[in-house]
């Protein structure tokens, strides 16, 4: 994501092709080749990068995870789009209306 976007629930994301990603113990980790930085995920981090290999909504990756952990809504959106924004700011995501990457 080039430039700075609002994501909300109807925001559809993907992560970025050029990456080298791994998991360790269970935690993603993740290299950007672009900017020869690496960086580490949280499991639920992990379980949303998971969830981002395709192109997917904002609110998909909610109800998803709603499903699968002991969040409100309103928790699991916040948190998400959060996350989500510094995934973008780092380039390691792009929203799906925006130029690939």
């Amino acid at each position: 994501m080039n430039r700075k976007q609002k994501m909300d629930r109807s925001t559809a994301v993907a992560r970025v092709s050029r990456l080298v990603a791994g998991e360790l113990d269970g935690e993603a980790v993740l290299m950007s080749v672009d900017q020869g930085r690496y960086y580490g995920m949280d499991p639920i981090g992990t379980r949303i990068w998971r969830l981002i290999e395709a192109p997917l909504a904002v609110s998909d990756i909610c109800d998803q995870l709603q499903n699968e952990y002991k969040v409100t809504p309103e928790e699991c959106e916040r948190d998400v789009l959060t996350f989500l924004n510094e995934l973008a700011e780092a380039n390691l995501l792009r929203v799906i209306d925006d130029t690939p990457a």
